[in-house]
């Protein structure tokens, strides 16, 4: 018998503790749920409250500004009350944010939406600064990183049930207003799961592990030995950029809340201003750090680079993943201001079958700058108001619309500032009144289109008068199309995939994501977790990069591809950040790379914004550059750490 052989769950005293293992795990799946649910609710608010992409960004930016305001205090309690006090008061926390989403819904404000966001993030902070570094003390200390990616599998289950859910609630076929309605059902469900599993874990045994301190960071006896002089430099350069990372978050902060409480004049002022001041801030910390570098002892978590690195790391990753997560919907569907799809332009036939029953495709109604055949023809009806529909298009444009209109010339003016105009304007206009509270006005009146030539299929839909949002669109599209026949083009028979169905997509996704994880679980046994993680994000760069490419439907299986190979990312970055720490210093530092993770607050709106200003397939530029520093950490972990690697049977973890 090979006596050298070890189980994942056995304790070197022989005790096994596979039931408490696979009980925190449940906590995994909740948080995958939770957050898989937050990332189709992007969508759900830019069509109810016609934001943008970036002020849906909103919705993430509360949910880790959650985990910002709770990582520290998270930690401090974990260390008072033990593991199954910070588990139970975690998910006491989860199940008032659920049930906030009853009186959220009829108070129908965003703000009261993000505060449930808000509250159920705080209550998901506690819980991952518990499960995380508990999961990788259930067993020998080798496969930590094995155990923690197995954790985080039944996160990825978690992740593909939360989109359908999500979906099923937040796209509801009679249009924005019924799923606007509907939106605290799931929330108040998990409210009433996790206080069963909260009472499960009361009765459950969750004992305190301790743990070996091979870095000396729970001695707390007088006259620690100073830092390394080898590690100075490391150690001063992972506090400067730490504190830059937080110069970022305040700039990111700064600019997502001036506009809505200053004017546009000293906005401009501002902003022209601000990054020289955070920039420069930020450099005079260089004295005080390097004093504090200087003088720190091997008995703090930040002397040793693994783990302060490790939260810069885990910075950028969750940035990526929010990102990424949050406007995959974005990246399956037609954008409604400008027309532009990653996804090629599916054929009629699609549509048909289940995928016709449940609503996966629809009809692509968005306007092209392409679909304006004759702009001269156009503009000027627009300008004359000829006509009571082209009047009526006329008082819905923008201030900016009016005034490149007034001032196009079509036999010299460039036509490309009017054309991008006219076609947002022209979106807007034809989904303004599926939004029955903002009471806006349809483009349909008959006294208005009395003098228009209507065809055959648009007097059918007119009749029919539909209640469905895309039908809605259709029958929009085609009156523009009748009533300027030369100008405005519209193919009715190109398909696209509906936010419904781009929902139900998300879950395909995280099944990849699922894959990741439990491959990357099996491999982590066999390899150094420190070179896969490396290996995994030069891969994930080169991915995004092809989806930047617009390759078409290369780019669209390499979204789902930046799921796999995003997978591990997470749990090993934590499983590294934390290698060798003690008990509690385990708790501490586990705070700090969970508070890290407000990346995710900050960055997608940068990523929305790309997406606004450009397309979808050049907002990836973010993740990618995320990516790029991910492997870095993971290719120069061993000399962070000066260990040899974690994980694999001959791995060293000797110091």
């Amino acid at each position: 018998m090979n006596t050298n052989k070890k189980s994942l769950f056995v304790m070197p005293d022989g005790k096994k503790l596979t039931f408490t293992f696979f009980l925190v795990a449940s906590l995994f799946l909740i948080w995958g749920f939770c957050n898989g649910m937050i990332d189709t609710m992007d969508k759900h608010f830019q069509d109810q409250l016609h934001l943008t992409k970036a002020q849906s960004a909103w919705v993430q930016f509360a949910h880790y500004m959650g985990y910002a305001l709770m990582a520290l205090p998270a930690g401090l309690l974990t260390r008072r009350i033990g593991y199954k006090g910070g588990i139970i008061f975690g998910l006491m926390l989860v199940a008032l944010g659920g049930f906030w989403f009853m009186p959220a819904t009829h108070i129908s404000q965003f703000w009261a939406f993000l505060m449930g966001v808000c509250l159920i993030a705080m209550g998901l902070t506690v819980l991952e600064t518990v499960a995380n570094p508990y999961t990788t003390v259930l067993g020998p200390k080798e496969y930590g990183p094995t155990r923690i990616n197995l954790a985080q599998s039944f996160n990825g289950i978690g992740w593909i049930f939360g989109p359908i859910v999500g979906a099923a609630y937040f796209y509801s076929e009679g249009g924005v207003e019924v799923a606007h309605g509907q939106l605290y059902i799931p929330y108040v469900g998990v409210g009433i799961v996790v206080l069963l599993i909260a009472t499960l874990f009361y009765f459950a045994p969750v004992p305190d592990i301790k743990v070996e301190d091979d870095y000396h960071t729970d001695d707390n006896m007088p006259g620690a030995p100073v830092a390394k002089e080898r590690n100075r430099p490391l150690i001063l350069a992972m506090m400067f950029l730490n504190v830059a990372a937080v110069g970022l978050s305040v700039y990111l902060i700064l600019n997502t809340i001036l506009p809505s409480v200053v004017n546009e004049t000293t906005l401009q002022n501002v902003q022209k201003l601000l990054p020289y001041v955070i920039g420069a801030a930020v450099l005079l910390t260089l004295p005080t750090l390097s004093s504090v570098a200087k003088k720190v002892t091997m008995h703090s978590i930040w002397a040793h680079p693994h783990f302060s690195a490790a939260t810069l790391a885990q910075f950028v990753y969750v940035a990526a993943q929010a990102g990424i997560f949050s406007f995959f919907i974005n990246s399956m569907t037609v954008d409604k201001n400008n027309g532009y799809s990653m996804v090629p332009a599916l054929p009629a036939s699609w549509d048909s079958g289940l995928v016709k029953k449940w609503a996966w495709i629809e009809t692509r109604t968005a306007l092209l700058p392409g679909d304006i055949k004759d702009l001269p023809a156009l503009a000027d009806r627009l300008k004359n108001k000829s006509d009571a529909v082209s009047a009526f298009l006329s008082s819905q444009l923008s201030t900016n619309t009016l005034s490149l209109l007034g001032q196009y010339q079509s036999a010299t003016s460039d036509i490309r500032p009017l054309q991008s105009a006219l076609m947002q304007d022209l979106n807007r206009i034809i989904r303004q009144e599926l939004n029955k509270s903002d009471k806006k006005p349809a483009l349909y009146d008959a006294q208005r289109f009395n003098g228009v030539s209507l065809s055959e299929k648009t007097s059918q839909l007119v009749s029919e008068n539909p209640t469905k949002d895309n039908a809605r669109l259709r029958l929009n599209r085609l009156l523009l199309q009748d009533a300027f026949p030369q100008a405005l083009a519209f193919d009715d028979s190109i398909k696209a995939i509906s936010d419904k169905g781009a929902g139900n997509l998300s879950s395909i996704a995280f099944v990849f994501f699922l894959l990741g994880r439990l491959s990357g679980a099996a491999l982590l046994k066999k390899r150094p977790a420190h070179k896969i993680l490396g290996l995994y994000g030069l891969v994930n760069v080169g991915v995004c990069a092809m989806i930047i490419a617009k390759l078409g439907w290369i780019s669209v299986g390499c979204v789902f591809l930046s799921y796999f190979f995003m997978s591990i990312m997470f749990p090993t970055i934590f499983a590294l950040g934390i290698f060798g720490l003690g008990s509690q210093s385990k708790k501490k530092a586990s705070a700090f790379i969970v508070m890290s993770i407000t990346g995710g607050a900050l960055m997608p709106k940068f990523m929305g914004h790309l997406g606004d200003v450009y397309n979808m397939s050049a907002a990836f530029w973010m993740p990618l550059v995320c990516f790029i520093f991910i492997a870095l950490y993971g290719f120069f972990w061993s000399k962070l750490s000066q260990s040899e690697g974690v994980l694999g049977m001959e791995s060293s973890g000797s110091h």
